[in-house]
């Protein structure tokens, strides 16, 4: 078998078994068809164990590292996969999120000058609205300008991707997170402290996202359900344009708002010449006129 690509890492557990068709149909979609997928699991149901088999029939590309749960989330589990990928690069997927068709693309690009990278989301909002939304809260290359953000390397499990020899370069790799500690920001640490760390964060939306709290204690079977619903538009290249178009809309509405609201939109800052106001007017004409580029 040829070297692959991509290795992209799902950890799952439980009886999560029904969000997998909707996660890994989303990998299935990509435009870059070169990837294995390590489905880590972490405790999982024997319901779980027989739709993924059943899953792996249908698609040899597929592997289940099946274990015990774990005391936290299995990272020991993923660090013992990635001792058998073979593929270029690493990219990682929660079970309850979805990656837009030309995620694997995008990171391909990114890691040609870089060894660690991530982009934005799409997150889908408690009232079904979409927002776009990054934790690691600077973009470009990680450097002295933006140090704070980069070491806090807060970002979401599914918008990271790296390369697989970097990984190897690491001290520890995936292990047992301290329980003060949360366990992706603990990993993502030991990239950006590595002295032959580059890190590269992207604008670009690539990760339809569901936090976490979200969903917390709604039934397994209404979080499929509503998966399907999301995993249906993402397929069609007309309906990403227009997610896209009110993820933008709605950050830049919410933006102004709580500026309204804290009554500081037209101070005396000025941003690049213009205040606030002028700057979100700016900023949106500049957003209609790409997305007609889309």
């Amino acid at each position: 078998m040829s070297r692959p690509k991509f290795t992209i890492v799902l950890p799952t557990t439980g009886n999560r078994g029904p969000l997998l068709p909707y996660s890994i149909g989303s990998i299935q979609n990509q435009t870059i068809q070169d990837f294995e997928i390590f489905i880590i699991g972490d405790g999982i149901s024997e319901e779980t164990r027989e739709l993924i088999g059943e899953m792996i029939d249908k698609d040899s590309r597929i592997r289940l590292f099946d274990h015990p749960k774990h005391e936290r989330r299995g990272e020991p589990y993923r660090h013992k996969a990635l001792q058998e990928a073979s593929s270029d690069f690493v990219c990682y997927l929660c079970d309850r999120d979805m990656m837009l068709p030309d995620h694997l693309e995008t990171m391909a690009g990114l890691l040609e000058d870089s060894n660690f990278a991530s982009t934005t989301f799409i997150s889908v909002t408690p009232d079904q609205k979409l927002n776009l939304d990054q934790y690691i809260q600077y973009y470009g290359h990680a450097s002295k300008s933006n140090e704070k953000a980069v070491k806090r390397a807060t970002i979401s499990l599914s918008n990271v991707a790296h390369t697989l020899d970097f990984y190897h370069k690491l001290p520890y790799g995936w292990r047992t997170t301290p329980s003060k500690y949360r366990t992706d920001v603990y990993m993502w640490q030991q990239f950006m402290a590595h002295p032959d760390s580059k890190a590269y964060s992207h604008p670009q939306p690539t990760i339809l996202y569901f936090k976490r709290g979200l969903l917390f204690g709604t039934p397994v079977s209404e979080v499929a359900t509503e998966l399907a619903k999301w995993y249906d538009r993402i397929k069609e290249e007309k309906e990403i344009k227009q997610m896209k178009a009110e993820a933008f809309n709605y950050l830049i509405t919410e933006r102004r708002s709580q500026s309204l609201l804290s009554g500081k939109l037209d101070s005396t800052i000025l941003i690049r010449g213009y205040t606030p106001t002028e700057l979100i007017s700016r900023v949106l004409q500049k957003a209609a006129n790409l997305l007609k580029m889309l």
